[in-house]
């Protein structure tokens, strides 16, 4: 098996780090993709628990420990009950799953980090390491074997694993701003939505909670919910993310993904036809909800 097969078939094991740390510890692992190497022992900031590559390969873990039986798995579906998550995942692209082309995502989401680094008023920072990372990756994968589609798609990956904070920065999102969100990842928005969670798993390490993980998973479950509604190419929604937030006075998070994704299926299932309707079912869809913890 040449270097490249090795390091797609570790992609494909569930768990997939243990295979990854063997390809490290033979050299194979960064002889293929070499700018992992300057993040060995670099440094970062206070919140970071790990150097940049022990950072790297702990997202690459922590995706194995959300997607596997165990706790992190029944929040992740617990949160996300209308997603099919085995579905997605085995989706193919130029021959590889698209859960595998996620775990690379998350093995080079701060491939340049060591690359961009300034010190920036007495403290480190790395400004626009996913954009300098996708270029980097956009070079460097074809050169391993990667088809186009997928080398497009882990460079999305890289390139706007930071973009979620852009959502939360200008909460509520607008559906323009949802929109412009899918676009620029070409629909992957579940795939670099876990990235940016295991990236935040992996910059606590052991700090991480199971509080900011019922969080973050909620927020995932908001903007995959939001994204889909958003974009679907079917008949237009009843009613949108805007009018939900603006007429049941919701900020987001599980309650208004829920009520969402419920009322487009509703409107999928012909059992409603208009606004009046659709409005009417996210108010009583939403009473019989739990309340959002605080």
């Amino acid at each position: 098996m040449n270097s490249s097969a090795g390091l797609f078939a570790a992609l494909q094991c569930t768990p997939c780090l243990p295979e990854l740390r063997r390809l490290d510890d033979s050299g194979e692992l960064t002889r293929l993709l070499p700018e992992l190497e300057a993040g060995r022992g670099f440094g970062q900031p206070e919140l970071h628990h790990f150097d940049v590559l022990e950072h790297n390969f702990a997202a690459a873990g922590a995706l194995d420990l959300v997607l596997s039986p165990g706790a992190h798995n029944i929040e992740l579906r617990e949160a996300t009950a209308w997603v099919n998550l085995e579905a997605t995942f085995e989706r193919e692209i130029d021959g590889h799953s698209l859960l595998a082309l996620t775990r690379l995502g998350c093995l080079l989401h701060d491939v340049a980090k060591p690359t961009t680094a300034v010190q920036i008023e007495g403290r480190l920072r790395f400004p626009r390491h996913g954009p300098r990372g996708a270029e980097l990756m956009l070079e460097r994968l074809p050169q391993i074997g990667l088809g186009e589609e997928a080398t497009l798609l882990v460079s999305r990956l890289i390139r706007y694993h930071l973009r979620p904070r852009e959502l939360i920065t200008n909460w509520p999102p607008s559906d323009k701003a949802v929109r412009k969100f899918v676009a620029d990842l070409d629909g992957h928005v579940l795939p670099l939505m876990l990235v940016n969670l295991c990236d935040g798993m992996a910059t606590r390490g052991p700090r991480h909670t199971p509080e900011h993980f019922r969080r973050h998973c909620n927020f995932l479950n908001y903007v995959v919910a939001r994204a889909w509604a958003a974009n679907d190419e079917g008949e237009p929604p009843l009613i949108s993310g805007d009018d939900l937030i603006a007429e049941l006075e919701l900020s987001g998070g599980r309650l208004l993904g829920a009520v969402l994704t419920s009322v487009r299926q509703a409107q999928f299932n012909g059992d409603i036809s208009d606004r009046h309707e659709a409005l009417a079912l996210a108010r009583s869809v939403l009473a019989s909800l739990p309340a959002e913890p605080e």
